[in-house]
């Protein structure tokens, strides 16, 4: 399975899972112009997605949604509460076939995407685990704490790609005024570096090795730090890096990198 991170951070997220031929996104924050270069810039085929998985409602998660949809004409997955959202925000092409997913399996040439609830400041976010006979890839980004759900979910994923999105120092000493300081920091935010250094260690517990920490914050973290937090909080806790696991920080725009899981 080829997993590509086209743009991972809080002004946009989209990402890919396929064969390299045919695939499917999770999210479309991302122009249609940035996309279809950044596939071919990877070696893929950027005509051949099937479907997109939609997170939540959240420009940073659909801003190329609606460009995408009418260029492509692929059905659209998410929750019914980001379903309605979608079509109030008419980010969708009227064409558009929306299907809604809860805890059913889809099944999409040879993945099966299943969705689990996070806990965000939006109508009805979700996450996803993407599964094909040999690996599993799960999604876990915009949720302000790790319920018992995401963990189940989670449990069992050969690669995972984690929300490091804030330093806590920074945002508390940062320009944001004190109301979006709180919603960041509050359950129904985001998970700070600590928040995910402790979930990392669960999941290397659990037997998953391979991570990419992402959705950073360009305000309220850097790369180095969400990385440097979760190394050394993972050596204190005697998990050793390319030892135990293999750890790497998403870039906000990728310049081609294509991780095979």
């Amino acid at each position: 399975m080829k997993f590509y991170s086209l743009c991972s951070s809080s002004k946009g997220n989209c990402t890919y899972l396929g064969d390299g031929n045919h695939g499917i996104l999770i999210d479309a924050g991302f122009g249609i112009r940035n996309y279809t270069n950044s596939m071919r810039l990877a070696g893929l085929n950027p005509d051949g997605i099937q479907a997109i998985f939609i997170t939540h409602e959240h420009s940073d998660h659909i801003s190329g949604l609606r460009k995408l949809t009418e260029k492509y004409q692929v059905p659209v997955y998410g929750s019914k509460g980001t379903l309605i959202e979608l079509l109030k925000k008419e980010v969708v092409s009227p064409t558009t076939k929306l299907y809604e997913i809860n805890h059913r399996a889809v099944q999409i040439g040879d993945w099966e995407i299943r969705a689990y609830h996070t806990s965000h400041d939006s109508a009805e976010s979700l996450g996803y685990t993407v599964s094909n006979q040999q690996k599993k890839v799960a999604l876990c980004t915009d949720l302000g704490y790790v319920s018992e759900e995401v963990q189940q979910q989670l449990q069992g994923s050969d690669f995972v790609l984690l929300e490091s999105n804030y330093d806590v120092h920074m945002l508390f000493t940062g320009g944001y005024p004190p109301f979006l300081k709180e919603r960041i920091f509050s359950k129904k935010g985001h998970l700070s570096n600590e928040d995910c250094a402790e979930q990392l260690k669960w999941l290397i517990q659990q037997g998953t090795s391979r991570f990419l920490l992402g959705h950073l914050s360009k305000e309220n973290n850097l790369p180095q730090i969400a990385l440097e937090h979760s190394v050394s909080y993972l050596q204190q806790n005697q998990m050793m890096i390319e030892q135990d696991y293999q750890l790497e920080v998403a870039p906000e725009r990728n310049p081609g990198k294509v991780i095979e899981v």
